[in-house]
């Protein structure tokens, strides 16, 4: 993708943001973005065009970071530690791409509805993937437990986490959640009798 398209698709993503996708037409996009509307109708044919490029990259992005944010699992790995590592991955992988995060678990209801299908496909794919993770760690331990609500609770703890980071002031709280998240990953794992509860929050 050519470095004036992505200007353009950074420009489009930061108003709706902003401001929401209702308020983000053409004009305003072209003049977020510096540029005149036949520059921008060059680049894109329409709005419709210009949002479905902006899904494929945000799309792409997300799953990208996301797959590279799961932890490895080699054989004798404590489960804990497994569990914990996922948490503190997950937490920098919003940190390093904030913009798209922001982006993909926003509740703007204007969206349209291709765009609210995109999200929850991507979000079934990393629960998915989540599922997969968890699976293997009971196996490790040879504990039958069932993955597939573990990994929507995982999920759904993941994004509550995402968007207070992601909040005003969220970076400054970044310990606080990352020690919250590590003690809430330790816990699951104990009570699910796949490894050893450790401590308080933080440690």
């Amino acid at each position: 993708m050519s470095a004036r398209r992505d200007q353009i698709l950074d420009a489009a993503r930061d108003l709706v943001l902003r401001e929401g996708y209702a308020q983000a037409s053409m004009h305003a996009i072209a003049r977020a973005a510096g540029l005149t509307r036949p520059a921008l109708y060059a680049e894109f044919g329409d709005r419709d065009a210009l949002f479905t490029a902006l899904l494929d990259r945000e799309e792409e992005r997300a799953l990208t970071m996301a797959a590279a944010a799961f932890p490895e699992i080699r054989p004798g790995t404590d489960p804990t530690a497994i569990a914990v590592e996922a948490a503190d991955l997950f937490l920098d992988m919003v940190l390093a791409a904030p913009g798209t995060w922001r982006f993909v678990l926003m509740r703007d209801q204007a969206l349209p509805p291709s765009a609210h299908e995109r999200v929850a496909r991507g979000r079934m794919a990393l629960r998915e993937r989540s599922e997969a993770m968890i699976r293997i760690i009971a196996a490790m331990a040879e504990r039958e437990l069932d993955a597939e609500l573990v990994s929507y609770t995982a999920i759904s703890t993941s994004e509550t986490a995402a968007r207070l980071l992601l909040a005003e002031g969220g970076t400054q709280r970044r310990d606080a959640i990352a020690s919250t998240l590590r003690w809430i990953a330790r816990r699951a794992v104990a009570t699910a009798g796949i490894g050893e509860a450790s401590g308080g929050a933080g440690r």
